[in-house]
């Protein structure tokens, strides 16, 4: 199964926000711990400008508030400045040394600039300070994946769903380094318990469409992958999937009706089916 980085990214960084959420003010002055919860509730509402004010105002007030500086980092994420978000999760961490989330929001920042061996290190050490730390397990499976160690990012992704059996994302993490390792009824396994978890997984049935047609079940291949686009109409992976996958049953009526539908989706998805279609070109399918 190969996998995509930009969703890998997001999946990472989402998993490391939902995490750092849980940080708290300690000990800030009234008036720092008023501009801290105001950042807080911008930043839940995705205004990451007006957050990253709050923040600033709250580290003004209290210079070493480390919490206000951790989420300035990922106020500074939301907005793409990824090397600004890395330098003030480092000062939350020199303020406080102990600060796992901290550590686990900096591992994502440093895979975002692609510094793997630092993100490698930083959410080593973010589970160290916390053994039982699901979601640091989970971004760090994300991050060895990334770089090959497929056996490594499994036992990691399996870790973390020991300590946190309730996510289906990380139930489709363990599923594409399974994938990635050839062992496609385990990956088949996972994703199954993805969609238990979330009905509405499109990606997820997407994936299983994937598996499916390279265990060369054609038929459940084409059902899933109908079911995800039936959850997300514009849902342009799947599409080009059914387009693949008529090529290969030789169902070329089938096949341009995808590509006509993936038109106006995705051009790029929309000219790779077209050269398959039309100009014999071998075709991967996109496992998103």
């Amino acid at each position: 199964m190969r996998h995509s980085r930009a969703l890998l990214t997001s999946i990472l960084l989402l998993l490391a926000i939902a995490a750092a959420r849980s940080v708290v003010a300690q000990d800030a002055p009234s008036d720092a711990s008023r501009c801290f919860k105001e950042g807080l509730a911008s930043y839940d509402r995705g205004d990451f400008e007006k957050a990253t004010e709050w923040f600033k105002q709250a580290i003004a007030l209290q210079p070493d508030f480390a919490e206000a500086h951790n989420n300035l980092g990922l106020s500074y994420s939301g907005l793409g400045r990824h090397l600004d978000a890395i330098d003030e999760l480092k000062w939350a961490i020199r303020l406080k040394p102990v600060f796992a989330e901290a550590y686990c929001s900096l591992g994502a920042e440093y895979y975002e600039v692609q510094d793997v061996k630092n993100a490698i290190e930083v959410l080593r050490r973010a589970i160290e300070l916390r053994p039982g730390y699901a979601v640091a397990f989970n971004n760090l499976g994300v991050v060895l994946l990334e770089t090959g160690h497929i056996r490594e990012a499994v036992a990691a992704y399996q870790e973390g769903l020991k300590l946190q059996p309730t996510r289906p994302e990380a139930y489709r993490n363990l599923a594409r380094a399974l994938g990635a390792a050839g062992d496609y009824d385990g990956a088949l396994v996972q994703l199954e318990k993805a969609v238990q978890l979330k009905p509405d997984y499109y990606e997820a049935y997407n994936n299983i469409g994937v598996v499916c047609f390279q265990k060369g079940w054609y038929k459940r291949a084409k059902e899933s992958f109908v079911l995800a686009v039936k959850l997300n109409e514009e849902f342009a992976e799947a599409i080009y999937n059914l387009g693949v996958l008529g090529i290969a049953l030789k169902q070329r009526s089938e096949s341009i009706a995808q590509y006509h539908r993936l038109k106006n989706l995705d051009s790029e998805l929309a000219g790779n089916l077209y050269s398959g279609i039309y100009k014999g070109m071998v075709l991967d399918l996109r496992n998103k």
